[in-house]
């Protein structure tokens, strides 16, 4: 522990980040397959637009730091997850947030997913000092299309109509993806974090 502050130094002064750490959880095969579909309708009719080629997923949270930084996030997920457990996720309805740049399906679960959440960042922050890096969402969702521009929202909401999307899968382990912070990089798969 005597090292933390000179690696708190390190970390936030003298290394610029070079990649991105993703902590996820996936969904299932068939709901994965779903969302691919719904995004590939949209582009076909409103264009491009942010994440269409990401993997869908839950954000749990995200660093842009050093890559040798990615082996104490690894750790802290794999000590976070120790007394997790699987649980039952539910999938309800297709919707926005009050931006409107960003289609999402909505989650009935979040308070678990944001326990686990909490668990993990809390591990994290104890084996590294990442201040501002390391950044959580407050609202788990599965995106379907983000960084929309206006006619782009209202012809997406029109084509998503009736906004129906019902699904459930067993939530059993974290993943880590990875990518480079340049542009066209694309997510690897760093490590699936299984639970118990």
């Amino acid at each position: 522990m005597a090292q933390q502050p000179f690696l708190t130094f390190v970390v936030r002064f003298a290394m610029r980040p070079t990649h991105r750490y993703l902590a996820i959880i996936a969904p299932s095969d068939a709901i994965a397959a779903a969302v691919v579909r719904m995004r590939g309708e949209l582009h076909a009719h409103i264009g491009d637009f942010s994440g269409r080629l990401l993997i869908p997923h839950i954000t749990l949270f995200f660093a842009d730091v050093p890559d040798e930084m990615g082996m104490p996030i690894a750790a802290g997920i794999e000590a976070g997850i120790r007394g997790a457990r699987p649980f039952l996720l539910t999938y309800a309805d297709i919707t926005h947030f009050p931006d409107r740049r960003t289609i999402h399906i909505d989650l009935v679960e979040k308070e678990r997913i944001g326990t686990l959440r909490g668990v993990l960042v809390e591990e994290v922050r104890q084996l590294s000092a990442f201040g501002d890096a390391l950044r959580v969402t407050d609202h788990p969702h599965l995106t379907i299309a983000a960084g929309l521009k206006p006619g782009q929202f209202d012809a997406a909401w029109a084509l998503l109509a009736p906004y129906a999307f019902h699904a459930e899968h067993t939530v059993s382990e974290v993943c880590l993806m990875r990518r480079e912070l340049k542009p066209g990089a694309v997510y690897g798969m760093m490590r699936r974090f299984p639970f118990g």
